[in-house]
């Protein structure tokens, strides 16, 4: 990145309480079974009933957390929309290959299809907001949010002028698309509780979740309380390589290790990945705590979303909640943040997110 890009304002609609920030956490939601849903909130607050009835749980989210992202910023109508997703609508996807085999490809309801492309949302938000700007979706598995966030700031960086941009990612889990990757070694065979999902690196495999997670970032600070300096991706890095490039991106910002008051880690629990979390391990100083997150949202593709969402969470409020602390350090203040978002398949993304103010 050539220069900061401001969050100034998230929102996520996940498995625990993040939509209401004052009740993120309160209670802390759990399950069993390796399958965490999201918390649903009101959604009528941003679609009329008439157009409710029609639409996919995920349409609801993602038409709800972007909007709502939009108006805590105070921000009517955004200069671009980006969005970042691994699958689409899952639900309507299912729905219409259903009714294709039923109805013998005769007489097939558009309805669904519609509603399953991956950029279905973002053409709800552009009419919603009156956006007529540019319109982008991105379709990268592990890294769509990822390079979502990057376009974003490439964007940004053209205009000296005051910009805004809304950017977010969103991926859902139904029961065949758990049942599908749980096929293939995704999950694992004997399924913790998603709080004691840390606990079990010993096995391969993770628990399921889903999300939408929304940010309006500008190239200005305005209100914002942290920003994203750099962003890399890593294809599945050795731990050497991966080290190699967060101290590259620390030199970068004129930072050293000794620096970073909190890594955000994405470790998910899978033994397949366990090497590239204990570098991070190995690299924090005694000031650095290490905060995790998967075992609150689960895994899913744009989960780094929530992630996200967390750090700015921790920036605002600058206090780190017991409930995601892998290990505590000793700084009293978050001014330094190193992102770090594992994926199931190896993959790696970096971020390095300072304080505004």
């Amino acid at each position: 990145m050539t220069q900061p890009m401001y969050i100034i304002s998230a929102c996520a609609i996940s498995a625990q309480h993040t939509y209401d920030e004052a009740g993120f956490l309160s209670p802390v939601m759990s399950c069993d079974d390796g399958k965490l849903f999201v918390v649903d909130p009101d959604y009528t607050m941003y679609i009329s009933p008439v157009a409710i009835r029609r639409m996919s749980r995920m349409l609801k989210r993602g038409i709800t957390a972007g909007m709502r992202c939009l108006e805590d910023a105070g921000v009517k109508t955004p200069d671009g929309i980006i969005i970042g997703t691994s699958r689409g609508s899952v639900t309507d996807m299912e729905i219409f290959l259903k009714d294709m085999i039923k109805m013998e490809e005769q007489a097939l309801n558009p309805t669904s299809f519609i509603q399953s492309t991956y950029n279905s949302i973002n053409g709800w938000l552009a009419m919603l907001s009156k956006c007529t700007g540019y319109n982008q979706t991105f379709v990268h598995r592990g890294f769509s949010l990822e390079l979502c966030i990057l376009d974003a700031q490439l964007m940004l960086a053209e205009s000296s002028e005051k910009k805004y941009v809304l950017a977010g990612g969103f991926d859902e889990m139904t029961a065949e698309y758990f049942t599908i990757r749980n096929k293939i070694g995704y999950y694992k065979k004997e399924i913790p509780n998603n709080l004691d999902l840390l606990s079990h690196y010993d096995t391969p495999g993770t628990i399921g979740g889903e999300g939408a997670q929304f940010f309006t970032f500008s190239n200005e600070p305005g209100d914002a309380v942290c920003a994203i300096h750099s962003l890399q991706m890593l294809n599945k890095p050795t731990p050497d390589e991966m080290v190699t490039a967060i101290n590259h991106m620390l030199l970068q910002n004129g930072l050293t290790v000794a620096d970073i008051d909190v890594i955000v880690s994405g470790m998910n629990g899978d033994s397949r990945t366990c090497d590239l979390v204990e570098p991070l391990i190995k690299l924090s100083s005694e000031k650095t705590t290490i905060a995790a997150f998967k075992h609150l949202s689960g895994e899913y593709d744009t989960a780094s979303g929530f992630g996200l969402w967390l750090a700015n969470y921790l920036f605002k409020k600058q206090h780190i909640p017991a409930e995601v602390i892998y290990k505590q350090g000793t700084s009293t203040s978050i001014r330094n943040l190193l992102f770090c978002n594992v994926t199931i398949t190896g993959n790696v993304s970096l971020m390095v997110m300072r304080g505004v103010k």
